[in-house]
């Protein structure tokens, strides 16, 4: 009986071994070239024993010595085998020219338990996506960003004297140190509240601000979070198993709660304020009356999936634009030579004016454009961009390759920081240089290796707000203060292995030194 009993578990063992034998050896199969995996966790070892930042790890499989000079290579997510693209003309015909079959991401979280994660633009999947953002995209017209821009400033003119408020820590030197990312993400959780929901967060004054402190909870990363986000992005099929978030459940009942309870008070009133919640309105309506006209087979905005689009709108509108502020501070305390030369566009730009932060003033400042874009190639707020295969038939990849092709449900990967630190596509890419953007160099740029954004029509929909509120946050910064380095500043910043988003390793500490431009 023993004998029996211990050649079916030999047999057992021996069927499995051949089956994920056969299972891992799925690229040589297609005679594709691959990064050779380890069995269960497939290439993704860098990643989960956070050693290293999702940004460096993707960097790593990127330059890996069996992806050397190949357009994509295969990889394995676990148990799944994967593309990583690595050619500039596959990353077009992926995410712009071939849209269609790759419409959607393959990330995704689980509608029942985390109905606000997962039903906003940034999850959700066709036609449902298609659907929102047509609806959501009047929100950042040009005209409704001209309509935004005062209170926007006003929010800028309330970080100016929260700053002139602090206590100088050396009088001679006049002087004081903080840590710039959450003084940032202070600014654009006010900025958010009050543009997108006509609600003063007061994220300066109260020290316990709840839109502050749920808005933390989502990109606070300790090692469940982790693993939680992880899964989002890597095996999203077992996330409604584990009953992982997105959005935390303390959160969601909180922003749930405020949204519906502003939208209501919103209708009860009347007034319009031209802001997100007026849109949602907007968009209950036209499906009460699609109810009432007994029209049928038309998207349903109800409930939970309008407030989604808010708290999306929310947490990516803070948390992007608060880091590519932080990482600016670092980058100008480094380079006081450049930070000078921006603070001067911004006191020309203020004479200009007559000393008022106005729309065409911010619009007028080039080199802080540049900046900007420089910062966001060292540090996008994603590292990597996925998609999922949802062509109705194999998608070719020919000329890349002639035989292999791409099955419906495979995810692909695009490695944006990769691209980014390439220095194929840009020379000494450690190296912060904002002139890269000027107008005569950016010809010379090669297409589709810069996507801080992504690209597309999943490209963000919020760019062009998260760069206006990201510009008036750092004029009025820099207009009374000048940014050095301080005893806690790093010479080079870490990145966090725990946050699949681009974050500093232990915060960005930094010293601003009291120093008016005299407008």
């Amino acid at each position: 009986m023993e004998l029996v009993l211990l050649i079916l578990v030999g047999s057992l063992i021996g069927i499995a071994f051949l089956a994920l034998q056969q299972h891992y050896s799925y690229w040589r199969r297609m005679g594709v070239r691959e990064i050779r995996p380890k069995w269960i966790v497939g290439n993704l070892m860098g990643l989960l024993n956070m050693r290293m930042s999702p940004a460096e790890f993707i960097c790593q499989l990127y330059n890996h010595p069996d992806a050397e000079k190949e357009p994509f290579v295969g990889i394995h997510v676990f148990h799944k085998p994967a593309l990583l693209l690595r050619d500039p003309e596959m990353v077009r015909n992926i995410l712009v020219k071939d849209f269609a079959g790759f419409s959607n991401r393959y990330s995704n979280s689980d509608p029942k338990s985390d109905p606000l994660g997962s039903q906003n633009i940034f999850f959700l999947k066709n036609p449902a996506w298609k659907e929102v953002r047509l609806k959501l995209s009047p929100f950042f017209t040009g005209n409704r960003l001209k309509q935004m821009f005062p209170l926007i400033e006003e929010v800028g003119a309330s970080l100016d004297a929260h700053l002139r408020q602090q206590p100088l820590h050396n009088e001679r030197m006049r002087c004081f140190d903080l840590e710039a990312k959450e003084l940032c993400a202070l600014y654009t959780t006010d900025v958010i509240a009050t543009v997108a929901y006509g609600v003063s967060a007061n994220s300066f004054t109260d020290p316990k601000c709840e839109f502050r402190r749920h808005g933390r909870s989502v990109f606070e990363f300790n090692l469940r979070r982790a693993a939680e986000i992880t899964l989002v992005f890597f095996l999203p099929h077992l996330v409604p198993l584990l009953r992982f978030k997105v959005v935390p459940a303390e959160a969601t009942l909180f922003l749930r709660k405020t949204i519906n309870y502003v939208m209501s008070e919103r209708e009860k009133s009347g007034q319009k304020r031209n802001d997100l919640i007026d849109i949602l309105i907007e968009f209950r309506r036209s499906t009460q009356m699609a109810k009432e006209s007994g029209i049928k087979d038309q998207f349903v905005f109800e409930g939970d999936i309008l407030v989604a689009q808010a708290v999306l709108f929310f947490t990516a509108g803070f948390e992007s634009s608060s880091s590519t502020m932080a990482f600016a501070m670092y980058e100008l305390a480094k380079d006081a030579d450049v930070q000078q030369r921006l603070r001067e566009e911004i006191k020309d730009a203020l004479v200009e004016s007559g000393g008022q932060v106005t729309l065409k003033m911010i619009e007028s400042l080039e080199f802080m454009q540049l900046i900007l874009l420089e910062v966001l190639r060292m540090y996008p707020p994603l590292p990597f961009l996925d998609r999922e295969c949802t062509s109705g038939k194999d998608y070719s990849l020919a000329p890349f390759h002639n035989k292999f092709v791409v099955p419906k449900g495979m995810p692909v990967y695009i490695p944006c920081y990769a691209l980014h630190m390439d220095p194929q596509y840009f020379p000494q890419p450690r190296k912060f240089v904002p002139e890269r953007f000027s107008p005569e160099n950016r010809k010379l740029h090669t297409p589709y290796t810069y996507m801080p954004f992504g690209l597309g029509p999943h490209g963000c929909i919020g760019e062009r707000f998260g760069y206006l509120q990201a510009k008036v946050g750092l004029v009025y910064l820099l207009r009374n203060h000048m940014i050095t380095a301080s005893e806690r500043t790093p010479h080079r910043l870490q990145l966090e292995p725990k946050a699949i988003i681009t974050q500093a390793k232990g915060g960005i500490h930094l010293r601003l030194v009291r120093d008016p431009l005299g407008i």
